[in-house]
């Protein structure tokens, strides 16, 4: 049959990708992911579970100073908020001209030092070996002052970490971000995928090979594979050698929409009932099972 046209079979193409980038996964990233989430990194003070208290407090009086603003403007006399809210008509007069909440600055020798000092958490460091690293950096003061302050600054920490699982990860080669129905699991894959930035390229490219697959339109097939290149990812080089190998049979698998892959599930089907033979019966009776 000389006119005859290879096609790859388009399952066992992409089988080969997400393999490829499974193996990937396992080299470069560990089994259980631990995910810091605050969104101020830098939190300008250091605070001792007292100070923490004093906000509290001031931000819930600072609701009541609210409420107090409001009925004023709402033309009541100060009377009846003083009886209402059950405070004073003095402490009233004095709410009624605070225009911020009476929270009062609580500056640390430790400020500076923060950001390092969540990272040594992060990482797992002793107090003595925080100690050791912020004084490298320049901290003048004592470890008795770090030792005041380091119990709330580890339940700060610990409140914003979370773990992502390797497995959790590769459901982004089979399926779409937004198809990922757990949200928790998404804001998890979407705030990691933030931070590595050659794993979101990995995606975009995998995702990009898929749509042109199946495009019709095997000229792009080329600029995907300089593109993939460029990344010099190890197992994605290993990928791109088996595309440029049988080039223009990939090619016809994008161009046309026949493939080879009802020759493999015959292939397959006739190999699964040779092994339940278990090599103990004929050809004649082979031949009769692949054909009944």
């Amino acid at each position: 049959m000389p006119n005859a046209k290879q096609i790859v079979d388009r399952f066992h193409i992409l089988k080969n990708l997400t393999d490829d980038l499974c193996n990937y996964l396992k080299r470069t990233v560990s089994d259980r992911i631990k995910l810091y989430k605050q969104d101020d990194f830098n939190t300008k003070e250091v605070l001792t579970k007292r100070q923490q208290d004093k906000i509290d407090t001031a931000n819930r009086k600072w609701e009541l100073i609210k409420e107090a603003k409001q009925l004023y403007q709402n033309k009541h006399t100060k009377t009846f908020i003083a009886k209402k809210l059950g405070i004073t008509r003095v402490t009233l007069n004095i709410y009624l001209s605070l225009e911020e909440p009476p929270v009062k600055d609580s500056n640390c020798i430790l400020d500076n030092y923060l950001p390092l000092i969540k990272q040594c958490i992060i990482d797992g460091k002793k107090t003595k070996e925080i100690f050791e690293k912020i004084k490298a950096s320049g901290y003048k003061g004592k470890m008795t002052v770090l030792n005041m302050h380091l119990k709330s600054i580890r339940n700060e920490v610990k409140n914003n970490i979370s773990y992502l699982k390797r497995s959790k990860i590769k459901k982004l080669f089979f399926y779409n971000l937004e198809d990922i129905k757990n949200e928790n699991l998404k804001q998890d894959l979407i705030f990691y995928l933030n931070q590595n930035e050659e794993l979101k390229k990995i995606i975009d490219l995998e995702k990009e090979f898929k749509n042109i697959l199946f495009s019709k339109k095997s000229d792009k097939l080329e600029l995907w594979l300089e593109k993939a290149k460029q990344l010099d990812v190890i197992e994605l080089n290993s990928f791109i050698n088996l595309i440029e190998s049988d080039i223009e049979a990939v090619k016809n698998a994008v161009i046309y929409n026949f493939s080879n892959g009802l020759t493999e599930g015959f292939n397959n089907k006739t190999k699964v009932i040779k092994r339940q033979m278990y090599g103990r019966c004929n050809f004649d009776l082979l031949r009769l099972k692949i054909l009944a």
